[in-house]
C-alpha cells in the first residue's frame, strides 16, 4: 500500500482522488489506533504512518486488493510503531538502571519481546477502571441530567446513543437512514436531517449556549458542580471529545459532501 506524492504531473482528478484516499486512510488509522496504540502515543503514531505512506511511491508489493487487506496493512504499521515505542522505553529504562555503567559497556538491545510486568499490569488495570468510571459518569449521570433541561430529552438521548455507537463502529449513518425509512430518492434529505440532529446534540452538550454567550458549555458546567477528582474530570472530557468528534461516514457520503460542512 503506497500513496505517491502529489506533484505537478498529477491532474486535478488525480489530486482529488489522492486527497480522498488520504482522508479515508487517516480516519481508518485513527479508528485502529484506539485499539492498538497507547493513548499518549496515538496522534504521533497516526501521523507517522500517514507521513510514511505519503512518501512511498506505489510499487507492485505495496498494492492491496481489498479494504480488509488495506486495513490489515495499516494495523501492522501501527503495531510496528508500538513495538518501536516499547523498544525505546526499554532502552531508556536500561539506561536509568545502568547509570553507573559507561555507555560503551551498556548491553546491546535485545530483540523486542513484549513482557508485561506486574507494574504495567497494575497501571493498565487502574487506567481501565478510570475509563469505566468516566464512562459511567458521562453516560449514566452527566448526560441524563443535562438532558433534563430539554423539552424532548428522549430525542436528545437517542441522538447521543447513536453518536456513541458510531464512535465505537457499532452503527453507521447508512443504518440510521435505513432505520428512518430513507430510500434512494430521499437518502440525502434524510441523511442531512440525521447529521443536523447529531450536530445539535453535540452543540447542546459541548458548546456555549447560543442564547447565553457568557455561560459555560453544559458538560463543563456539570463537571464544575460535581466535585470529581481532576483525573476523573480530565478522562470524562477526553471521552466526550473522542466520542462526540464530528465524523463523516464515507459509505453514506454518496454525493461527496459533508452535510455538516454545507450547513444544510
Amino acid at each position: 500500500m503506497g500513496m505517491a506524492p502529489s506533484g505537478g504531473t498529477l491532474s486535478p482528478d488525480e489530486v482529488a482522488r489522492r486527497d480522498a484516499a488520504t482522508t479515508m486512510v487517516y480516519e481508518t488509522l485513527v479508528r485502529l489506533a484506539r485499539r492498538v496504540v497507547p493513548v499518549d502515543h496515538r496522534d504521533a503514531a497516526v501521523q507517522d504512518v500517514l507521513i510514511r505512506l505519503s512518501k512511498n511511491r506505489p510499487g507492485p508489493r505495496r498494492y492491496t486488493s481489498s479494504d480488509n487487506e488495506a486495513e490489515a496493512y495499516l494495523k501492522t504499521a501501527l503495531d510496528n510503531i508500538v513495538t518501536d515505542i516499547h523498544r525505546r522505553l526499554q532502552k531508556e529504562r536500561r539506561r536509568w538502571e545502568s547509570a553507573t555503567v559507561e555507555e560503551d559497556d551498556w548491553p546491546k538491545p535485545e530483540r523486542f519481546v513484549d513482557r508485561t510486568t506486574p507494574e504495567a499490569l497494575a497501571m493498565a488495570a487502574e487506567h481501565e477502571a478510570l475509563i469505566g468510571q468516566a464512562m459511567t459518569c458521562l453516560f449514566e449521570k452527566a448526560i441524563p441530567e443535562i438532558a433534563g433541561g430539554l423539552q424532548n430529552p428522549d430525542g436528545f438521548l437517542e441522538n447521543i446513543s447513536d453518536l456513541r455507537a458510531i464512535a465505537h463502529d457499532e452503527l453507521t449513518v447508512d443504518a440510521i437512514v435505513a432505520r428512518e425509512g430513507g430510500q434512494v430518492e430521499t437518502f440525502v434529505k434524510v441523511r442531512n436531517r440525521v447529521y443536523q440532529r447529531h450536530k445539535r446534540a453535540r452543540a447542546y452538550l459541548l458548546e456555549v449556549p447560543a442564547n447565553k454567550p457568557a455561560a459555560l458549555p453544559r458538560l463543563t458546567a456539570w463537571l464544575r458542580t460535581s466535585q470529581l477528582s481532576s483525573e476523573l474530570e480530565q478522562e470524562i472530557r477526553r471521552l466526550a471529545t473522542e466520542v462526540f468528534a464530528p465524523r463523516v461516514d464515507r459509505l453514506s457520503d454518496r454525493d461527496g459532501l459533508n452535510p455538516e460542512e454545507q450547513g444544510s
